[in-house]
């Protein structure tokens, strides 16, 4: 008998209650405020969770409310180990960032580095420090520490990441949101996504963000063309909950299947939980 493959939410954010402790004077206030009502925390987050049928997750730092003050979401994981994993995030303008990610890899439990590139919204311009010295650097660590470097980038800056991804086949890559494709502009909006899928290190984090960005449209056409380039096996669901509130957690579960149900058997399995399992149990 095949063993049943856990349901794994890969992006998930986490916010204490507990200013004194964890600080929330770094954020950058990016995103919406989704933690002053107090159902942030990991121990609610993970609750609501476990009723709607999802195993495990992976936290990701939230640089709305923390900034790269990543103290909370290292406890958090730590706090839930059999559950959790975390994904930290370092200032990609500091020159000291692959410094400072080294120091935070003596913690246990990470399996990721977020890259966080779309601070102050689509209107910014491309930031800077793609192109700098110490941001290959900052690859080269996490490549060398075999976590993952989660890329939080618009589809328009994807292709300023390429040479780096490509010239460290071994690092694992994985864009939040599937690099936030423009609905509006039709399958061109998808084309810096789906440049990417010529790497094979490259993998994708389909959202709540993105299946209801897609609406009205049926998320199971771009969840289709995603898989239809990437394959089954570079796809991950995740729900950013609770920064997107809408709909609410059961809704998310349900919504991901929904977006889902046109794939194998096979590759719903893989989506939902087990290319996490591979990826950041294993």
């Amino acid at each position: 008998m095949t063993a049943l493959i856990d349901t794994i939410d890969t992006h998930v954010h986490v916010v204490s209650p507990d200013t004194a402790r964890y600080p929330r004077t770094q954020g950058t206030g990016d995103g919406a405020d989704y933690w002053s009502d107090g159902t942030a925390t990991a121990e609610h987050v993970l609750g609501v969770q476990r009723a709607a049928g999802v195993d495990r997750c992976v936290l990701v730092q939230g640089v709305g409310a923390y900034g790269y003050d990543c103290r909370y979401v290292l406890d958090a994981a730590a706090a839930h180990p059999d559950r959790t994993r975390a994904v930290v995030a370092v200032d990609p303008a500091d020159p000291a960032a692959p410094e400072h990610l080294t120091q935070l890899l003596a913690s246990e439990h990470i399996c990721g580095v977020r890259l966080f590139a779309v601070s102050g919204g689509p209107g910014r311009p491309t930031p800077a420090w793609i192109d700098a010295p110490h941001t290959a650097r900052l690859f080269d660590v996490a490549a060398a520490a075999g976590i993952t470097l989660v890329l939080t980038a618009f589809a328009a800056d994807l292709g300023r990441f390429a040479p780096a991804i490509v010239a460290r086949p071994g690092l694992t890559v994985a864009l939040d949101h599937a690099g936030f494709p423009d609905p509006a502009a039709g399958d061109a909006g998808l084309r810096p996504v789906l440049a990417l899928a010529e790497l094979a290190n490259v993998h994708l984090k389909i959202s709540t963000h993105l299946f209801t960005s897609y609406a009205p449209h049926d998320p199971a056409d771009v969840v289709d063309r995603l898989a239809g380039t990437f394959g089954d096996d570079r796809l991950l669901w995740g729900s950013d909950h609770p920064q997107t509130r809408t709909p609410d957690y059961p809704g998310m579960v349900t919504l991901a299947r929904h977006a889902l149900r046109r794939r194998p058997a096979a590759g719903q399995a893989a989506i939902l939980g087990g290319n996490a399992e591979r990826l950041w149990w294993s």
